[in-house]
């Protein structure tokens, strides 16, 4: 009886060592992610002095705006993403993205002026809309060979 008693015991403690420690859940962060939808990839950012990297989406439309096209405003969509900086843990040196801060969204109205908004987060302290706009308006396009 004695040693059934050290064996279950004993098998407890193994067992019971090896389960996951539940403070370990406090310490993960969720991260989302954005899904662009019908919105392509048009250019990315690095901000080493905030931490930070972007990602701008768009249509057709908002991509020849970038790329200095002379015509109306009207079907522009821009979603201009930003994520903190977070070391990868895989990669010496290497940078991923980590917690969503913003989605920021510029759209043309039905008089082609343009119309920011944001999805999530807030506009950076000390930016006014006009400056995101124009922030935004001024990103040059990754050209991809063809």
């Amino acid at each position: 009886m004695k040693k059934i008693l050290s064996v279950l015991f004993l098998s407890s403690l193994i067992f019971g060592s090896c389960s996951k420690n539940i403070s370990d859940k406090e310490n993960v962060k969720i991260r989302f992610m954005f899904e662009p939808g019908e919105l392509k990839f048009i250019s990315s950012s690095f901000n080493t002095d905030r931490q930070t990297m972007s990602a701008l989406y768009g249509n057709k439309e908002a991509l020849s705006l970038l790329e200095g096209a002379r015509h109306s405003h009207d079907r522009v969509s821009l979603k201009l993403v930003t994520y903190k900086m977070l070391e990868d843990p895989q990669y010496f040196g290497s940078k991923v993205n980590g917690e969503l801060l913003r989605v920021e969204t510029v759209k043309a109205g039905g008089d082609g002026k343009l119309d920011y908004t944001t999805e999530y987060g807030e506009i950076p302290s000390g930016e006014s809309r006009e400056q995101r706009i124009a922030d935004i308006i001024d990103t040059d396009p990754v050209n991809f060979p063809q």
